[in-house]
């Protein structure tokens, strides 16, 4: 197996930097050589050097990059995660938003590095039980992750038991519908109805200019991501995100994240002591 110098994983870890915004050391500090090992051997490449040349043309072709991306990143998330958030969507923000628009425009929301799906089928079993009592809401629901791997599990959208916690019992009985069959195993695959509600796509949240596929955004979900950025990524990210946000729509973060010295641009909503980034009504 061929050694990687220090310094080869010091320069691999700022051409990941560079990609994608992520910060290593905040993601993964168990088996960062041999992973790296792993992806050399998957490009049939035997030389650190080598695989450096790979991945610094990352501009033409980015499948190096993705997929050591892919290989160092452990996806972690979980249906409903952040219950109250999902809550303050159904019960406050869909009926401003419903009564604001009527059916005339649909409701937009992002679900911007979704890992997994459960984020996204969550937001869509959210939106299906609002219209449940307005037939003729409208919604649009687009998810995103630099992991290529996330959306290959996302768009087959079976999931284990360790997404599939107590929470989303509490949903499932509140909404009135399940998210889909279970088999023998305590698996669930998502039902036709919330799965076609989300379009997936790969997210470079590294790249801003990219982001305009967010305007006109409603609802953005940046959850437990910004904790891998530098503070610089941090706020370009969270002035990209008013400019793309409609009057009156939200920015959702992680329990443990904030919008650090660009809070002024938002509104902070407070409900049940748990926060999000309003655009105030009246700018564009």
């Amino acid at each position: 197996m061929t050694l990687i110098a220090a310094k080869h994983i010091e320069r691999i870890k700022k051409l990941v930097h560079s990609y994608s915004g992520i910060i290593l050391e905040r993601v993964t500090s168990r088996n960062v050589e041999k992973k790296i090992q792993n992806q050399m051997k998957h490009f049939g490449v035997n030389s650190a050097d080598d695989y450096i040349i790979i991945l610094e043309g990352f501009e033409h072709n980015s499948k190096a990059m993705d997929d050591l991306i892919a290989e160092l990143t452990v996806s972690e998330s979980y249906f409903f995660r952040n219950p109250v958030q999902f809550e303050y969507i159904l019960d406050t923000l869909l009926p401003e938003i419903y009564k604001r628009n009527g059916s005339s425009i649909p409701i937009r929301a992002w679900s911007a590095g979704c890992s997994r799906g459960e984020e996204a089928y969550s937001l869509a079993m959210t939106m299906l039980c609002f219209q449940q009592y307005h037939p003729d809401a409208r919604f649009t629901i687009n998810a995103g992750d630099i992991n290529s791997k996330n959306l290959v599990e996302a768009r087959e959208a079976v999931y284990g038991k360790r997404s599939l916690r107590e929470k989303l019992a509490a949903f499932e009985e509140r909404f009135g519908f399940t998210l889909g069959e279970r088999n023998e195993k305590g698996e669930c695959t998502v039902s036709e109805d919330i799965r076609r509600m989300v379009s997936l796509q790969k997210l470079n949240l590294k790249n801003i200019r990219g982001l305009n596929c967010l305007a006109g955004s409603d609802i953005i979900f940046c959850r437990n991501v910004l904790i891998y950025f530098d503070e610089q990524l941090r706020m370009q990210l969270a002035e990209k995100f008013y400019q793309c946000l409609n009057p009156g729509g939200v920015v959702f973060l992680g329990e443990s994240e904030c919008f650090s010295g660009v809070s002024d641009y938002f509104e902070l909503v407070n409900y049940k002591k748990i926060y999000a980034y309003k655009k105030p009504y009246g700018i564009r």
